[in-house]
């Protein structure tokens, strides 16, 4: 555990909070760089070799079948059915309200507008490791639904090649009708450049380990991501009135992801700094995950104290954190004076856990300060807008002398030329 005051940190004990520890990628670019060039030239060859390798993938199709699906959705429990149900209707009803609207509009020169169209083809990773993400598929499938893509391609390495029932049956209720039992570095090269079993990819979503993230960034180039996932992480803003046991809590939720996870509090009450530090360690103790969250407490679990809560929001939006939980008494209050957060969690009763099961939210979100300049997964993320226009003969008189004089002064003289050729021919 690390502890600060706000008003005395040192310029580089900030920029070591704001900066994180995260995995570093450069020391496995050259072995995922291998395993995307393998892929991308071999195929399925290549790819079965290494899900074998690293997945444990047995002998059989590199797509699951009808008949597999039916049978994993039937051995998945009805109180699992029942949740995930209830998860996917609050998670529609949440993104079915971000629109991108289509328009149009007609002036002296002619119409303009732009179209929005839905990307006809995506990937879906879904992390495998030691739990079973089946609310992933749920957050990256609605939205792509929602707005209007066509096919989805879902690949998760699973365990020992086999991927949980639980994300297969949360995939069918999706309606996605292609899922893949191979996950790591060699899924993301194959959605993206294509194999003899999988077709390639408009866009890549989803969060994963190293070796995903580092053939995301290889392949960005070709194929559309989404973001660079991080360690998970929260900040929490609490003020002398917030639960020590539920800060605790909402902590240890988020360091019993893996080793580097982050786990903030910002709080303007000594009190209430020193007894969550107790109760954290308490928890932690006590935890399933015990070993994962020890070792990411050491570094990853930090606490500061605020002079005020104005400077506890100035820190967070310094900070841009992945979830944002404001734990004081007049929290709507200060939702307008947030600029970076991946996802804001309002008021004593809001666990980010909410957030990452049913709550309507997406819990795919920018980590790593990312906040700053990305938002989290949406319907847009599936939309491309395309502008169109059409100028009458009226409008082509009316603006060649414009793009003329602004052409000739940028150097571009054919532009200026095709103005005017279009406008004299209109004139004849």
């Amino acid at each position: 555990m690390l502890t600060f005051d706000l008003s005395r940190m040192s310029a580089a004990e900030l920029e070591r909070v704001l900066a994180r520890e995260g995995v570093d990628l450069t020391s496995i670019a050259s072995d995922v760089q291998r395993i995307v060039d393998g892929v991308k030239v071999r195929g399925d060859k290549a790819l079965t070799m290494y899900s074998r390798q690293f997945d444990g993938l047995e002998r059989g199709r590199l797509t699951l079948s009808r008949e597999q699906v039916r049978s994993a959705r039937r051995r998945v429990s009805e109180g699992v059915m029942r949740a995930l149900i209830t998860s996917k209707k609050r998670i529609e009803t949440f993104h079915s309200r971000q629109s991108l609207r289509s328009f149009e509009y007609k002036d002296r020169c002619g119409t303009f507008g732009q179209k929005v169209v839905p990307l006809r083809r995506v990937g879906v990773y879904v992390p495998g490791g030691t739990a079973k993400y089946m609310s992933s598929v749920l957050m990256s499938c609605i939205p792509a639904r929602i707005a209007g893509v066509k096919e989805i391609a879902l690949c998760s390495p699973g365990r020992g090649g086999a991927i949980p029932d639980e994300i297969i049956a949360a995939a069918d209720m999706c309606g996605v009708r292609e899922i893949h039992p191979v996950g790591g570095a060699q899924s993301i090269a194959a959605m993206a450049y294509g194999t003899e079993s999988i077709r390639p990819v408009q866009k890549i979503v989803g969060p994963g380990g190293s070796y995903v993230s580092a053939a995301k960034l290889l392949v960005r180039n070709d194929c559309e991501i989404d973001f660079l996932a991080g360690p998970s992480e929260i900040l929490i803003i609490a003020d002398s009135g917030a639960k020590t046991d539920a800060i605790a809590s909402d902590m240890l939720a988020q360091l019993e992801h893996d080793p580097f996870a982050r786990a903030v509090l910002v709080t303007t009450s000594i009190k209430v700094l020193e007894e969550s530090k107790t109760e954290l360690c308490l928890q932690i103790e006590k935890a399933a995950r015990n070993e994962i969250a020890s070792k990411a407490e050491k570094k990853g679990a930090i606490f500061i104290f605020a002079k005020s809560v104005d400077e506890s929001i100035r820190f967070s939006n310094q900070y841009a954190p992945e979830h944002l939980l404001i734990d004081v008494r007049r929290p709507k209050a200060l939702l307008s004076k947030i600029e970076n957060a991946g996802s804001v969690f309002l008021g004593p009763s809001s666990s980010v856990a909410f957030g990452d099961y049913c709550a309507g939210t997406n819990h795919i979100l920018p980590t790593m300060g990312v906040a700053s300049m990305k938002s989290s997964l949406s319907v847009y993320d599936f939309l491309k807008v395309i502008p169109y226009q059409r100028l009458s003969a009226k409008g082509a008189d009316i603006l060649a002398p414009t793009v003329e004089t602004l052409a000739l002064s940028e150097g571009l003289p054919a532009h200026a030329a095709a103005a005017r050729n279009r406008a004299k021919k209109v004139d004849e």
